[in-house]
């Protein structure tokens, strides 16, 4: 009679799950990501209290040890002071974006006019180029009266955006309301998540999994704190060059789109630069060249000083698959796929890394 361990009848159900999951994935790999994205969509409030929990409890930690408040009124401190900072610069943003938009509306007849003539009269001299020009002039057309629908269809489509807001918005109180819980009961839910994993696996298993989610934590905090702490640098920077070096309009707007764009490593700066230098283009053409160059003096100041000072090798993996769990988280999860790709290569290449020294030994 054979006599299968229990051991061996979990590692065959994991392989036949994984399977399962990998010839969901290539045979219908739509209904599968829209499986996943239901999941997330559902679990979103949780995920993003965790979130929340990690990013704020240092803070929190220095009102209750250095101020010697109780836990419960650290939190409402805690909260209160981010939600000033980000209503202060809500203020500040709205009336810039507003501005913006209104313009770029009102003045893309210009625009297309004034892109035409510069190819009409830069390109014309060259024969080879003469045959394009109305192809360019007819795709640019056609480009510039999309983004021009777009953004006038914003007003538009206010219900279905307001509709989508009330659900992030849900989901977003759901995760601040879960957050004050796992921050005010850490160390009880902690405990019972220890007492659960002991009495249901052995010692050694629980100490792994144990250590898996401690350097998830650290992996996870460090990154972002780090990575959100040198975007906010760089966003700083580029306001008061752009602000009161250069001179250019709408300087606030186009230092935030820097800072978001900043937060995504090694494209993000690629990204942030792009809406800048067309803006200038089309406001201020004689501030381009000065636009370009600040810009590629800020990314090298941040590549080589301030991003190493800040964060270190954090992630501990090279650029290529940085940019390739970028490039898959996009495509899966959209912007937050983006935000979390790199930390969450980071631990499945660390725990990979543990895994095959630990069978090694």
């Amino acid at each position: 009679m054979i006599i299968i361990s229990k051991e061996t009848v979990k590692y065959y159900l994991i392989v036949v799950f994984i399977g399962i999951l990998f010839f969901k994935f290539i045979n219908t790999p739509a209904d599968f990501i829209s499986s996943i994205e239901g999941l997330l969509s559902f679990f979103s409030p949780f995920l993003l209290a965790i979130l929340l929990a990690l990013l704020l409890n240092p803070l929190v930690m220095l009102f209750e040890i250095k101020f010697k408040t109780h836990r419960l009124l650290s939190i409402f401190l805690s909260y209160i002071l981010i939600g000033i900072i980000l209503a202060f610069g809500i203020r500040l943003l709205i009336p810039s974006i507003a501005n913006t938009l209104n313009r770029l509306i009102n003045e893309m007849p210009i625009y297309t006019d004034y892109i035409n003539n510069f190819i009409e009269k830069n390109m014309s001299n060259i024969d080879f180029l003469k045959a394009l020009i109305p192809h360019i002039q007819h795709s640019l057309d056609n480009a510039l009266k999309e983004a021009s629908n777009f953004i006038s269809r914003i007003p538009k489509n206010f219900l279905i955006y307001t509709l989508s807001i009330s659900s992030m918005l849900f989901s977003m109180v759901m995760g601040f309301i879960l957050s004050i819980y796992i921050i005010y009961d850490k160390e009880k839910i902690a405990l019972g998540f220890k007492r659960l994993l002991y009495s249901s696996t052995t010692r050694n298993k629980a100490d792994d999994i144990i250590e898996f989610f401690r350097t998830t934590h650290d992996i996870f905090y460090d990154y972002l704190i780090g990575r959100i702490l040198d975007s906010l640098i760089i966003g700083i920077i580029a306001f008061i060059g752009f602000q009161f070096i250069i001179r250019i309009e709408n300087a606030l707007f186009l230092a935030s789109i820097i800072f978001l764009a900043n937060i995504i490593p090694y494209l993000g700066p690629f990204i942030g630069a792009i809406p800048p230098v067309a803006m200038t283009i089309l406001y201020s053409p004689q501030k381009t060249i000065w636009v370009i160059v600040f810009i590629f003096i800020l990314q090298q100041l941040d590549g080589n000083f301030i991003e190493p000072k800040v964060m270190g090798n954090q992630v501990g993996i090279g650029a290529i698959w940085i940019i390739s769990a970028i490039l898959i988280g996009q495509s899966l999860f959209g912007f937050i796929g983006v935000f979390l790709s790199v930390p969450v290569a980071a631990v499945v290449k660390t725990s990979i890394d543990k895994y095959i020294d630990k069978r090694l030994q």
